[in-house]
């Protein structure tokens, strides 16, 4: 290791210079190591014009399907949940907030290695927001939200926005303890999607295609949501 890392690492701050290719501005940020905290669990959201509302869900936690249902509560006209960067979380969670855009809808399929595979399907006790729907989503939206995904597409209850989910949705997992003391987590059954189509390790495909390029990012503009917006 070189001196200049070694003095780097030791001080714990590191100095960073940047420079945007499509402006050419360079500026100089410097890192310095601070503690880590849990990032908070919470979805985020805001009106958009013509009666749509926009919710950002980063996972689905514990809560995660009340937190969205609320914030959709007195919109009017349609929602654009985006999923974009949401790493999964509980398959409770999923079939809740379908519940608020159908009922009575399969929205996965849960299958042994042997045996029939059993149905998911949304919860009836929320009560349906009666919403036209845009689901934004990314190679990021993995698990419980290609579950999510996979479910508004197949049962036709919203559009897909965006590029191809992940295709990392193998089935809930269990945990196996072994002679070491160590913990192995294997999923006990496989998931299928609505029409018995298999997601993990393919994903789930879009009805538009809208990625999010560098160039984007650097001017600060988002061709999913323009394009969410344009449908709505």
């Amino acid at each position: 290791m070189n001196q200049s890392l070694i003095e780097v690492f030791a001080s714990r701050t590191v100095r960073l210079t940047l420079k945007r290719p499509t402006t050419g501005r360079v500026r100089t940020v410097q890192l310095t190591e601070g503690p880590l905290r849990e990032q908070e669990r919470a979805v985020t959201s805001k009106r958009l014009p013509g009666g749509v509302t926009y919710v950002a869900v980063p996972g689905f936690f514990e809560g995660a399907a009340d937190q969205v249902i609320a914030a959709l509560k007195d919109t009017s006209k349609a929602a654009v949940i985006d999923l974009r960067g949401n790493g999964g979380g509980s398959p409770r969670e999923v079939t809740r907030l379908l519940g608020a855009f159908a009922h009575g809808t399969v929205t996965s399929y849960f299958c042994p290695l042997t045996g029939d595979c059993t149905a998911n399907r949304t919860d009836d006790t929320v009560p349906l927001l009666g919403l036209r729907l845009v689901v934004l989503t990314d190679r990021a939206c993995a698990s419980a939200c290609e579950d999510f995904s996979a479910a508004v597409k197949d049962n036709g209850l919203g559009t897909l926005v965006g590029t191809r989910t992940a295709g990392a949705v193998s089935g809930p997992a269990e945990a196996y303890l072994l002679d070491d003391n160590s913990v192995l987590l294997l999923p006990r059954v496989r998931h299928l999607g609505p029409a018995r189509e298999i997601i993990d390790t393919v994903g789930v495909p879009v009805d538009h295609y809208a990625p999010m390029t560098a160039l984007d990012l650097a001017q600060g503009r988002d061709p999913g949501l323009a394009k969410a917006l344009s449908l709505l």
